[in-house]
């Protein structure tokens, strides 16, 4: 009781009167109770989002919003910088933070499709899905477990009871794979994996479909290579032709 105390007041410490607001260095964290803390997040390295609902946090239309930032490390949030940058808002607050770090979703009605993202479960025009066939594998959040691809990034929602969304900028791509367990070898079935640097934030999408997976590691590839050919995430808030 007295560690799970303790951990409770770290987080309300560290994220009392939480402020994120947009700079020309990048986005401005300040935060803090007892010791005010403020740092800068470069956009540059910035490599995945993650907006979090537990379950108990439904009723109240609330999320968390996570990053993770190169060079940072698993340990961040404890020992030095944070890597939050929502500890709890509405979903407007949370996708304010989201365009913070990725102002253009890559797609002409982003509402829309942050909307299906947070909510939506199965298949649509937008998403590809789990197929039915993995509800042995996940019989609670199967439906949810999906991905959609933008111009600007790669979208991954999963959870059902745990709702779960990850938005990685193609540029960001670390590195791709696919795993398959014997279960999911048996069931014809695939996890996407996008490796991201050390973090809160994991990105994948389980239990696809295995066609789906390959086909989707075989063009996530080609648009990581050309994305990180144009990134000009470095020049923030800079006008056109400015020099980085």
């Amino acid at each position: 009781m007295i560690g799970f105390g303790s951990a409770l007041f770290g987080r309300f410490n560290r994220s009392f009167a939480f402020r994120a607001a947009t700079s020309p260095d990048g986005i401005r964290l300040r935060h803090g109770l007892t010791e005010t803390r403020a740092q800068t997040i470069p956009p540059g390295r910035v490599q995945a989002v993650e907006l979090v609902q537990p379950f108990l946090w439904r009723r109240f239309g609330w999320w968390r919003v996570h990053v993770n930032v190169a060079g940072y490390g698993r340990e961040a949030n404890a020992k030095g910088p944070t890597t939050v940058l929502l500890p709890v808002g509405s979903r407007a607050e949370a996708t304010t933070a989201l365009w913070l770090v990725l102002p253009d979703l890559g797609t002409p009605d982003p509402l829309a499709l942050l909307g299906e993202a947070l909510d939506g479960a199965g298949p649509s025009d937008a998403f590809t899905a789990a197929p039915r066939r993995s509800r042995w594998l996940d019989p609670v959040g199967w439906r949810r477990n999906g991905y959609a691809v933008t111009a600007r990034a790669v979208l991954a929602r999963s959870g059902r009871v745990r709702r779960r969304l990850v938005v990685v900028p193609h540029e960001r791509t670390q590195s791709l794979g696919l795993e398959q367990g014997p279960l999911q070898r048996r069931l014809g079935l695939a996890s996407f994996v996008l490796h991201s640097t050390p973090g809160s934030v994991h990105p994948d999408v389980p239990h696809l479909d295995a066609r789906d997976a390959r086909v989707l590691l075989d063009e996530q590839s080609v648009r990581a290579r050309e994305a990180r050919s144009q990134d000009l995430s470095e020049r923030w808030l800079q006008p056109p032709g400015a020099r980085a």
